[in-house]
């Protein structure tokens, strides 16, 4: 890929995941980012961080994959009175992608189940309730329920899994009523 078109990628993708954001926050389903820079500035620090961990992952270089997703979780992440729900969705991404990873190379840097229920934890916070249903915490709320599940509180990982199907199926449901004709 020449640079080129290595920017013009790069640039599309931001334009669009900006272009979508600002669409959900129109729609009523995300706070609007009262400092749109930050939204933004935030978004593409993610997606060059995915795209970084992506070319470690075809290396097959888990460590540096983990290593940098853990080195997102250093940032100063926007509160939503500066960023918006958009930046909180976006922070679920990240812990959802470490620790999806985290779970299926447990040998790397390992951590116990209750470091990985407290790094769920970290990376959902206190509100995440309040936020609208997307899929980035609906996958970090399912994370939840198999850690509990791997801590033999099954009781909880139930919980946790319900309510990750429940934002799942309100996804679903604005989906299919979106694209009614």
């Amino acid at each position: 890929m020449t640079r080129h078109t290595w920017i013009a990628t790069l640039l599309g993708a931001v334009v669009g995941a900006g272009v979508m954001l600002a669409g959900l926050a129109q729609a009523g389903r995300l706070a609007p980012a009262p400092r749109p820079e930050v939204l933004v500035t935030l978004a593409q620090t993610v997606d060059a961080e995915h795209r970084r961990v992506d070319l470690l992952l075809k290396q097959r270089d888990y460590a540096g994959a983990i290593a940098a997703l853990e080195q997102m979780r250093t940032i100063a992440w926007p509160e939503p009175a500066v960023a918006g729900d958009a930046a909180a969705v976006l922070r679920h991404n990240v812990y959802g992608r470490l620790v999806r990873l985290r779970l299926d190379h447990p040998d790397i840097d390992p951590k116990t189940p209750d470091a990985l229920a407290e790094l769920v934890g970290e990376g959902l916070g206190a509100d995440y309730k309040a936020i609208a249903s997307n899929a980035f915490t609906a996958r970090l709320v399912g994370l939840r329920g198999e850690i509990a599940e791997k801590q033999g509180r099954d009781g909880d990982a139930l919980l946790a899994y319900e309510e990750a199907l429940d934002m799942n199926r309100a996804l679903l449901q604005q989906a299919l009523a979106g694209a009614a004709p």
